[in-house]
């Protein structure tokens, strides 16, 4: 495990443009909606992993008594400049008492599992601090649209994240998966499919040596970010 000081550096180092900040706020808003409809606020959320908090800055706006886990001090400064509640620490093991949430919320973090034995420890902890009914809610890549680029884009990327894989992750781990949101930004339905038909022009053969001599690796990256698929979980805790 790297150092707590340098864990996740350079994603701590990344800034956003204003068009890639207000993308993002549109893709937190457009999750929060989602959440919405099957766990109102107000309530108790917990984040894993809240990146730099702008997730959690809309839903305290929103009522929700919110609870961030991270890991690194960097962001940690970060996320309490904004005046954020931070526990410090790695997941698992999730530093939160028994049944003491509504909400688990995890923005791409299970792919960051070390295996399939970490991916269950990490469902087991959402299970525990979790109240009866609550919501787990899960962000995360699609292998099977990704492929080779779901090991570039992170080099902590380590377990593989498919909607089965996932749904029977959830279902050994005791949850009750609600619903699946296939999308690529806040593009969900025939625009994703549109998108992701879109995607395949920058995966073509041979575009990756046309880049690297042509000088635009970087954009090539940024284009492929955008185009980026993920899967959204609502998954639910038992109520009794």
């Amino acid at each position: 495990m790297a150092e707590p000081s340098t864990f996740y550096k350079s994603f701590s180092e990344k800034r956003l443009t204003s068009f890639g900040s207000a993308r993002r706020g549109k893709i937190e808003r457009h999750r929060l909606s989602l959440l919405h409809r099957f766990r109102p606020a107000p309530g108790d959320m917990v984040e894993i992993g809240p990146g730099h908090g702008s997730l959690g800055e809309q839903a305290v706006a929103d009522g929700w008594r919110y609870t961030a886990i991270e890991a690194s001090p960097i962001l940690i400064e970060v996320l309490r400049a904004k005046g954020l509640t931070v526990v410090e620490g790695f997941t698992p093991p999730t530093p939160m008492p028994d049944a003491c949430a509504d909400v688990v919320y995890a923005d791409q973090v299970l792919e960051h599992m070390s295996g399939i034995d970490a991916a269950r420890y990490f469902t087991a902890e959402a299970l525990r601090v979790l109240r009866p009914g609550g919501i787990f809610f899960v962000v995360v890549p699609d292998y099977l649209k990704e492929r080779t680029f779901f090991w570039d884009v992170d080099y902590t990327h380590n377990f593989v994240t498919t909607e089965r894989r996932v749904r029977q992750l959830f279902n050994d781990g005791g949850f009750e998966t609600l619903h699946v949101e296939r999308g690529i930004g806040t593009a969900t339905g025939l625009a994703r499919d549109a998108l992701a038909a879109g995607a395949l022009l920058v995966n073509v053969p041979g575009i990756d040596a046309l880049s690297r001599y042509t000088g635009t690796t970087e954009l090539l990256f940024k284009v492929r970010k955008n185009l980026f698929e993920t899967l959204t979980f609502v998954a639910r805790k038992p109520a009794g």
